[in-house]
Protein backbone atom coordinates (compact mmCIF):
# COMPACT_ATOMS: atom_id res chain seq x y z
CA UNK A 1 0.00 0.00 0.00
CA UNK A 2 1.36 3.43 -0.93
CA UNK A 3 2.07 5.82 1.92
CA UNK A 4 0.63 8.91 0.31
CA UNK A 5 1.66 11.20 3.19
CA UNK A 6 5.33 10.27 2.81
CA UNK A 7 5.02 10.48 -0.96
CA UNK A 8 3.73 14.05 -0.91
CA UNK A 9 6.23 15.08 1.78
CA UNK A 10 9.06 13.86 -0.46
CA UNK A 11 7.57 15.71 -3.43
CA UNK A 12 7.31 18.97 -1.47
CA UNK A 13 10.80 18.61 -0.01
CA UNK A 14 12.25 17.85 -3.42
CA UNK A 15 10.50 20.85 -4.93
CA UNK A 16 11.89 23.14 -2.25
CA UNK A 17 15.45 21.92 -2.81
CA UNK A 18 14.95 22.19 -6.58
CA UNK A 19 13.82 25.82 -6.29
CA UNK A 20 16.65 26.64 -3.89
CA UNK A 21 19.11 25.06 -6.34
CA UNK A 22 17.82 27.26 -9.15
CA UNK A 23 18.12 30.40 -6.98
CA UNK A 24 21.69 29.49 -6.01
CA UNK A 25 22.72 28.83 -9.61
CA UNK A 26 21.08 32.07 -10.86
CA UNK A 27 22.17 34.46 -8.11
CA UNK A 28 24.90 33.14 -5.84
CA UNK A 29 27.18 31.24 -8.22
CA UNK A 30 27.53 34.13 -10.75
CA UNK A 31 28.27 36.58 -7.93
CA UNK A 32 30.99 34.32 -6.52
CA UNK A 33 32.40 33.73 -10.01
CA UNK A 34 32.60 37.45 -10.81
CA UNK A 35 34.20 38.15 -7.42
CA UNK A 36 36.81 35.47 -8.04
CA UNK A 37 37.55 36.80 -11.53
CA UNK A 38 38.02 40.31 -10.12
CA UNK A 39 40.44 39.01 -7.50
CA UNK A 40 42.49 37.22 -10.14
CA UNK A 41 42.44 40.25 -12.45
CA UNK A 42 43.44 42.85 -9.88
CA UNK A 43 47.17 42.21 -10.39
CA UNK A 44 46.76 42.46 -14.16
CA UNK A 45 44.60 45.57 -13.69
CA UNK A 46 47.21 47.34 -11.56
CA UNK A 47 49.97 46.35 -13.96
CA UNK A 48 48.16 48.12 -16.80
CA UNK A 49 47.41 51.17 -14.67
CA UNK A 50 51.00 51.49 -13.47
CA UNK A 51 52.26 51.06 -17.04
CA UNK A 52 50.11 53.95 -18.26
CA UNK A 53 51.18 56.15 -15.33
CA UNK A 54 54.86 55.42 -15.95
CA UNK A 55 54.52 56.19 -19.67
CA UNK A 56 52.74 59.48 -19.01
CA UNK A 57 55.31 60.52 -16.40
CA UNK A 58 58.19 59.59 -18.71
CA UNK A 59 56.70 61.77 -21.42
CA UNK A 60 56.12 64.72 -19.09
CA UNK A 61 59.54 64.44 -17.47
CA UNK A 62 61.12 64.95 -20.89
CA UNK A 63 58.98 67.88 -21.98
CA UNK A 64 60.82 70.80 -23.65
CA UNK A 65 62.58 73.07 -21.18
CA UNK A 66 60.39 75.95 -22.35
CA UNK A 67 57.29 74.12 -21.07
CA UNK A 68 58.46 73.37 -17.53
CA UNK A 69 56.61 75.15 -14.72
CA UNK A 70 58.61 74.22 -11.60
CA UNK A 71 61.48 72.15 -10.23
CA UNK A 72 59.31 70.13 -7.86
CA UNK A 73 58.38 66.46 -8.12
CA UNK A 74 55.72 64.00 -6.99
CA UNK A 75 55.80 60.20 -6.79
CA UNK A 76 53.23 57.58 -7.77
CA UNK A 77 53.09 54.37 -5.74
CA UNK A 78 51.10 51.13 -6.02
CA UNK A 79 50.00 48.77 -3.24
CA UNK A 80 52.22 45.69 -2.91
CA UNK A 81 50.33 42.53 -3.94
CA UNK A 82 51.82 40.41 -1.12
CA UNK A 83 52.04 43.02 1.61
CA UNK A 84 49.00 45.35 1.37
CA UNK A 85 50.44 47.77 3.92
CA UNK A 86 53.46 48.45 1.69
CA UNK A 87 53.64 50.41 -1.55
CA UNK A 88 55.97 49.99 -4.51
CA UNK A 89 57.43 52.77 -6.64
CA UNK A 90 55.71 53.40 -9.98
CA UNK A 91 57.02 56.67 -11.38
CA UNK A 92 58.44 60.07 -10.53
CA UNK A 93 56.79 63.12 -12.06
CA UNK A 94 59.05 66.16 -12.44
CA UNK A 95 58.03 68.91 -12.93
CA UNK A 96 54.99 68.44 -10.72
CA UNK A 97 52.27 69.67 -13.06
CA UNK A 98 49.56 68.33 -10.74
CA UNK A 99 50.11 71.17 -8.28
CA UNK A 100 47.46 73.89 -8.11
CA UNK A 101 47.89 76.51 -10.86
CA UNK A 102 50.62 74.40 -12.54
CA UNK A 103 48.37 73.22 -15.43
CA UNK A 104 47.38 76.81 -16.19
CA UNK A 105 51.02 77.91 -16.15
CA UNK A 106 51.93 74.98 -18.39
CA UNK A 107 49.37 76.11 -20.97
CA UNK A 108 50.84 79.63 -20.93
CA UNK A 109 54.36 78.23 -21.36
CA UNK A 110 53.33 76.00 -24.27
CA UNK A 111 51.62 78.81 -26.16
CA UNK A 112 54.52 81.15 -25.39
CA UNK A 113 57.08 78.65 -26.68
CA UNK A 114 55.18 78.10 -29.93
CA UNK A 115 54.79 81.82 -30.64
CA UNK A 116 58.43 82.49 -29.73
CA UNK A 117 59.60 80.62 -32.81
CA UNK A 118 58.71 81.26 -36.41
CA UNK A 119 59.30 79.74 -39.80
CA UNK A 120 61.41 76.60 -39.98
CA UNK A 121 62.41 76.78 -36.30
CA UNK A 122 58.76 76.58 -35.24
CA UNK A 123 58.19 73.77 -37.73
CA UNK A 124 61.07 71.76 -36.30
CA UNK A 125 59.99 72.48 -32.70
CA UNK A 126 56.42 71.29 -33.33
CA UNK A 127 57.68 68.30 -35.33
CA UNK A 128 59.91 67.13 -32.45
CA UNK A 129 57.04 67.42 -29.98
CA UNK A 130 54.75 65.55 -32.38
CA UNK A 131 57.28 62.71 -32.61
CA UNK A 132 57.30 62.42 -28.81
CA UNK A 133 53.50 62.38 -28.77
CA UNK A 134 53.35 59.68 -31.44
CA UNK A 135 55.70 57.52 -29.40
CA UNK A 136 53.43 57.98 -26.37
CA UNK A 137 50.40 57.10 -28.49
CA UNK A 138 52.00 53.87 -29.66
CA UNK A 139 52.63 52.82 -26.06
CA UNK A 140 49.11 53.64 -24.92
CA UNK A 141 47.56 51.83 -27.89
CA UNK A 142 49.08 48.61 -26.55
CA UNK A 143 46.84 48.99 -23.52
CA UNK A 144 43.80 49.60 -25.71
CA UNK A 145 44.61 46.60 -27.90
CA UNK A 146 44.89 44.24 -24.91
CA UNK A 147 41.94 45.73 -23.04
CA UNK A 148 39.32 43.35 -21.67
CA UNK A 149 37.50 44.13 -18.43
CA UNK A 150 40.62 44.84 -16.44
CA UNK A 151 40.40 48.61 -16.58
CA UNK A 152 37.28 50.66 -15.94
CA UNK A 153 35.55 52.30 -18.90
CA UNK A 154 36.40 55.89 -17.90
CA UNK A 155 40.22 55.51 -18.05
CA UNK A 156 39.97 53.49 -21.27
CA UNK A 157 37.73 56.14 -22.86
CA UNK A 158 40.14 58.89 -21.81
CA UNK A 159 43.16 56.98 -23.17
CA UNK A 160 41.33 56.39 -26.44
CA UNK A 161 40.40 60.08 -26.72
CA UNK A 162 44.02 61.08 -26.08
CA UNK A 163 45.30 58.74 -28.80
CA UNK A 164 42.74 60.05 -31.27
CA UNK A 165 43.70 63.65 -30.47
CA UNK A 166 47.37 62.89 -31.13
CA UNK A 167 46.47 61.16 -34.39
CA UNK A 168 44.39 64.15 -35.44
CA UNK A 169 47.33 66.46 -34.77
CA UNK A 170 49.61 64.17 -36.78
CA UNK A 171 47.20 64.14 -39.73
CA UNK A 172 46.86 67.91 -39.69
CA UNK A 173 50.60 68.47 -39.43
CA UNK A 174 51.37 66.09 -42.31
CA UNK A 175 48.70 67.64 -44.52
CA UNK A 176 50.11 71.10 -43.80
CA UNK A 177 53.66 69.84 -44.43
CA UNK A 178 52.64 68.74 -47.94
CA UNK A 179 51.24 72.20 -48.62
CA UNK A 180 54.40 73.85 -47.30
CA UNK A 181 56.51 71.69 -49.61
CA UNK A 182 54.67 73.22 -52.53
CA UNK A 183 55.18 76.79 -51.29
CA UNK A 184 58.73 76.20 -50.10
CA UNK A 185 58.00 77.77 -46.71
CA UNK A 186 57.81 75.86 -43.44
CA UNK A 187 55.78 77.43 -40.65
CA UNK A 188 54.62 74.53 -38.45
CA UNK A 189 51.49 76.42 -37.47
CA UNK A 190 49.06 73.66 -38.39
CA UNK A 191 48.90 71.12 -35.58
CA UNK A 192 50.65 73.37 -33.08
CA UNK A 193 47.34 74.48 -31.60
CA UNK A 194 46.65 70.95 -30.38
CA UNK A 195 49.68 70.65 -28.11
CA UNK A 196 48.30 72.50 -25.07
CA UNK A 197 44.99 70.61 -25.33
CA UNK A 198 46.81 67.28 -25.48
CA UNK A 199 48.77 68.17 -22.35
CA UNK A 200 45.46 69.02 -20.65
CA UNK A 201 44.18 65.53 -21.54
CA UNK A 202 47.36 63.92 -20.17
CA UNK A 203 46.92 65.76 -16.88
CA UNK A 204 43.26 64.74 -16.74
CA UNK A 205 44.23 61.10 -17.33
CA UNK A 206 46.89 61.17 -14.58
CA UNK A 207 44.41 62.61 -12.10
CA UNK A 208 41.93 59.93 -13.07
CA UNK A 209 44.43 57.10 -12.64
CA UNK A 210 45.66 58.26 -9.25
CA UNK A 211 42.12 57.70 -7.96
CA UNK A 212 42.22 54.02 -8.91
CA UNK A 213 42.27 51.45 -6.11
CA UNK A 214 45.79 50.72 -4.88
CA UNK A 215 47.36 53.86 -6.37
CA UNK A 216 48.61 56.73 -4.21
CA UNK A 217 50.67 59.84 -4.89
CA UNK A 218 53.10 61.55 -2.53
Amino acid sequence: MIDWDSFWINIYAGSIYFILGILVSIWLIPRLTVRQIKRKNIIHFRTKITFVISELCEFLNNMPQEFKVNQESTTFLVRNKKFPDLFDFVALLSPNILKPVAPEQLKVNILGAITKYSGEKRHDFVFQELERLKSLKNSLENVLTNHSLNIDDKPITTISSLCLKIQFMDNEFRFNAESEELTGEKEGISGAGHIDKIYDMIIELLRLLEKEDGIIRQ
